[in-house]
């Protein structure tokens, strides 16, 4: 049911006086498109009005090293071309001083919303730009990675990726990468993993660990969501999940914002809304990219459609007043719709770089 006048208002109101992060962001494909042809100030110019639109305060950005059969856009080695793009970054930040801010710790977060700006953390999908060297790992935290996935959908030296026939989990390399990551402080995020990996990783962490971007499995039925077991698992980790707007993630056919209010509904039932967070997965500027990249990631993967549709509703980054308005319709209490939008996050945050 849509939210009345006064819940609308009410929401409205909320959305913009709450902490707002997204657990998990690939504009960076965009900056690295984008000045890799001369381009400047990327995303102060393309992305920033809906981010301001949408209220966020902070990012976290994913950065994909190798994704499909090559590493992108540069076609060099997954280390050279995350050393590219955490260049791009900082220049990014340098670029335009007034408007983001690199988060190093959760209250960098707090003083970039104060100061009006964006929170930008740098994070990493997939191990391949540490090879086997887990010193190239602690450059990557010297340089600002606080977050990183162990995997995208293939097998790599520490894990096997969700699209991996094999079953696989943690490689004994993948076990010494869990635990410098706890060590550092560097956020683990399961989504991608392989379900055994998944296993291994809550079997092995000292430190809470977030799936960024999955939804419920029961809802729909998608090798990248968790099923229920691995919901209860991650919550009782001390951990959080993101729900993803990515429409093939969130219902077969048609998604809407209220398939997405289901996500949050069935994994709040089982977690409590304490482990709930956002992960939109906004990825449009990148789809030629994607698709190239589904080509060769098996046949679960769909390559016939030359979009990639989100929920209706949440589009881009400035419908995110859009999930609030639907919280309060049914019924979130502002405590709740805090931590979902932002705070479940920060404390996620708080307690990793506090184990570190």
């Amino acid at each position: 049911m849509p939210p009345n006048e006064v819940q609308a208002n009410r929401a409205l109101q909320l959305h913009r006086e709450m902490l707002v992060v997204d657990m998990h962001s690939d504009v960076h494909l965009d900056v690295l498109r984008l000045r890799g042809r001369g381009e400047t100030h990327v995303l102060e110019r393309r992305h920033l009005s809906r981010w301001q639109a949408g209220s966020v305060n902070a990012v976290v950005l994913n950065t994909i090293a190798k994704f499909g059969p090559d590493p992108y856009p540069y076609r060099t080695t997954p280390v050279q071309n995350y050393l590219f793009t955490i260049d791009a970054i900082h220049r990014e930040i340098a670029e335009s001083p007034r408007c983001f801010q690199l988060v190093l710790e959760p209250k960098d977060i707090l003083q970039a919303r104060r100061e009006g700006k964006i929170g930008l953390i740098i994070g990493l999908e997939g191990a391949e730009a540490v090879e086997s060297d887990l010193g190239l790992l602690r450059c990557y935290y010297r340089l600002g990675l606080r977050v990183m996935n162990l995997t995208w959908h293939h097998r790599n030296l520490a894990a096997d990726g969700v699209a991996e026939p094999s079953g696989s989990g943690l490689s004994h390399f993948g076990r010494a990468l869990v635990r410098e990551l706890n060590r550092l402080g560097i956020i683990i995020d399961l989504s991608h993993l392989s379900p055994q990996g998944v296993d291994d990783v809550l079997d092995l962490s000292d430190s809470p660990v977030m799936a960024s971007h999955s939804n419920a499995k029961a809802l729909c039925d998608h090798n990248r969501n968790l099923d229920d077991r691995q919901i209860a698992r991650i919550s009782s980790n001390g951990g959080m999940i993101g729900v993803v707007f990515l429409g093939r993630f969130v219902a077969e056919k048609d998604p809407t914002l209220d398939h997405v209010l289901d996500h949050v509904d069935h994994i709040a039932g089982i977690a409590g809304t304490e482990h709930v967070g956002i992960g939109p997965d906004y990825c449009d500027h990148a789809e030629d990219m994607i698709i190239s990249a589904r080509r060769v990631a098996g046949p679960h993967q769909p390559v016939d459609d030359p979009t990639i549709p989100f929920a209706k509703g949440l589009e881009d980054a400035g419908r995110l007043p859009c999930l609030t308005q639907g919280l309060v319709a049914r019924g979130y209490d502002d405590a709740a719709i805090q931590g979902i939008l932002g705070e479940n996050f920060l404390n996620l945050f708080q307690k990793v770089r506090g184990n570190a």
